[in-house]
């Protein structure tokens, strides 16, 4: 079994957190495009209902 010595964990930590940040950017962007498309949506509609 290895262990992560403090040497190693230099250049893993930072890794890691880019990682983890480029996950959370896309999970941060992958709602803010949901909603942005369910308001699009939702204005479309309403703007259909009124031009009938």
């Amino acid at each position: 079994m290895t262990l992560i010595d403090k040497y190693s964990l230099v250049s893993f930590a930072p890794s890691v957190l880019i990682i983890a940040g480029c996950v959370a950017f896309v999970a941060v962007g992958i709602g803010f495009l949901r909603k942005n498309i369910a308001r699009d949506a939702a204005a479309a509609l309403s703007a259909e209902g009124q031009a009938k």
